[in-house]
């Protein structure tokens, strides 16, 4: 191990603070942003379908007891959150993934490759890899940023047709039937919204809706602002299929950019999977453009 850091096990919510924190200070460091976001970190805790998956999540300590990084464990996979200044540290990280990976696989699996993720332009990591036998797959997330130095317009919207935040308990049942119709098939619950509810992070009136004019909900995206950066993301985005072809998820977005507008945010971020994606593709109509792709990289182990 690299000389003077330490690591251990997640324990608690003191924890998460400073797992945020490290997400904040390095938003700015590095364009793209080396590290995902708070929204992303509150988005994912929420929703996933491991109760016990924080107590996998790896913290490692500088000598003077820094959280330099923290590792997100998936199950043919990491995601590493690291501070740029300390990156020697991911070479005992990846090796340390990878021996546990290889530990867990049963001696007759056929599938034993181990992913990792690489922004184009990350020279450090993408050599790292190289160095350790891992191949770029055709398989990339863009990252789009979009400034909001002016308040958007209001968005157009299908007679009948309406947007507001969610209000209560009472809007729950019919929010996440909306995501899972969009998401088909999709694992969401109205426990797990209320995890995402209940984040650091989340904010109601951030948690768009468009209404049908027949008050069912018919599009929905929530947006995670990081006051220190004046930065938000949008996670998730969808429309119901009986509504598409409305203009309703790009409506939902512009409302959230003037709402962060308002609560002073200069930047807009949305992630998507690759470029020929119907998402991708709406993102853009909006004016956001790709400021990086993160690649996977794989490995047989």
């Amino acid at each position: 191990m690299t000389t003077g850091y330490t690591m251990r096990f997640y324990q608690d919510e003191a924890d998460y603070a400073q797992m945020r924190d490290l997400l904040r200070a390095t938003y700015a460091l590095t364009v793209p942003p080396l590290n995902c976001t708070i929204g992303d970190l509150d988005w994912r805790r929420s929703i996933t379908n491991d109760p016990e998956l924080m107590r996998k999540v790896q913290l490692w300590f500088d000598p003077l007891g820094l959280l330099v990084a923290f590792v997100w464990p998936g199950k043919t996979q990491i995601d590493v959150m690291i501070r740029p200044n300390h990156r020697i540290l991911e070479q005992d990280i990846l090796e340390r993934a990878e021996v546990e990976y290889r530990q867990a696989l049963a001696s007759d699996a056929t599938n034993r490759a181990f992913l990792y993720f690489s922004y184009t332009d990350d020279v450090v990591r993408n050599t790292l890899l190289m160095e350790r036998g891992y191949v770029r797959t055709d398989n990339y997330y863009p990252f789009h940023a979009q400034p909001l130095n002016h308040m958007p317009g209001v968005p157009t919207l299908p007679a009948g047709y309406t947007i507001r935040h969610v209000l209560d308990e009472a809007d729950l049942p019919a929010r996440v039937a909306v995501h899972r119709a969009a998401f088909h098939p999709s694992r969401m619950t109205v426990e797990k919204h209320r995890q995402v509810m209940a984040s650091p992070t989340y904010r109601p009136e951030l948690d768009l809706i468009a209404v049908a004019p027949d008050g069912t909900f018919a599009a929905y995206t929530i947006v995670w602002l990081d006051e220190f950066n004046r930065m938000g993301i949008f996670e998730p985005v969808g429309c119901h299929p009986d509504h598409q072809r409305r203009g309703l998820a790009g409506a939902v977005m512009i409302e959230g950019m003037r709402r962060l507008y308002q609560l002073g945010a200069t930047t807009a971020h949305v992630g998507a999977w690759r470029e020929d994606s119907a998402g991708a593709g709406l993102y853009r109509s909006l004016g956001f453009e790709v400021m990086g792709r993160e690649y996977g990289w794989e490995k047989q182990l």
